[in-house]
């Protein structure tokens, strides 16, 4: 698999560096990683992103992949054949101005995430996460989680027909979410213990039996969660 040379995995403590698409999720190190981008490579402009705003194009329209050369540098050939798309992003800018008022903010914009397909900023992480799990060849996809990140994956994970597994700790879940999770077919384990018991099993089990793990500790989570900041600036320029 060809793999564009401007991009790659880098530790946040100790520097070291990995190809962008190696399947791992945290650095030799137990660090973080995360996805540094050339900038210098990057030809994205002004007036391109002002043109998606009135394209048609899935890609377009999304405000994660609307900033895809900053995200997941892949092609726009490529990316039209795998990318997880459900609309995510594009969320409003609302003006708070009674809110402002209370704190003594003369202009605050509130971004409505709540807006996204599953109700949760997890919508822009995960589109970008699901997208590499097709892209590198995985068929199941699992994270621990308590809520709006189970609802977030078992959505996106039925739409490229991954398998979604889902740990949760007993008794400790949003059932709302869950319901959600359920109803976009993900198997769900519950376990005994809290939450941080869960996500050292679903590690595990990830690790065991070939899942690609979708839960924060995944980059490219965050590469998609980033794109916000991206549209915050778009939506007041």
């Amino acid at each position: 698999m060809s793999q564009p040379p401007s991009w790659h995995l880098a530790c946040v403590v100790c520097d070291a560096t990995y190809p962008g698409l190696e399947l791992r999720y945290r650095c030799d190190c137990s660090a973080t990683l995360e996805v540094i981008h050339n900038l210098n490579e990057c030809n994205l402009t002004r007036e391109i992103l002002d043109s998606r705003l009135a394209s048609k194009n899935p890609l377009d329209r999304s405000g994660v992949w609307r900033f895809r050369e900053l995200i997941l540098p892949l092609g726009d050939v490529t990316l039209e054949q795998i990318a997880a798309v459900r609309g995510e992003g594009s969320t409003q800018l609302y003006n708070a101005t009674k809110i402002g008022k209370e704190v003594g903010v003369s202009n605050l914009f509130l971004k409505h995430e709540g807006e996204n397909p599953t109700g949760s900023f997890k919508d822009r992480g995960m589109t970008v996460g699901i997208t590499v799990a097709r892209h590198i060849g995985m068929n199941a996809v699992a994270c621990a989680s308590t809520g709006n990140t189970s609802a977030s994956m078992a959505s996106y994970a039925a739409i490229t027909e991954m398998d979604a597994i889902v740990f949760i700790p007993e008794g400790k879940i949003a059932y709302g979410k869950l319901s959600q999770a359920l109803a976009y077919g993900a198997k769900t384990i519950q376990i005994q213990g809290d939450f941080d018991d869960a996500m050292a099993l679903v590690q595990e089990v990830c690790a065991s039996e070939g899942i690609y793990l979708v839960n924060s500790i995944n980059p490219f989570r965050i590469e998609g969660q980033k794109a916000i900041a991206f549209e915050i600036m778009q939506d007041l320029d």
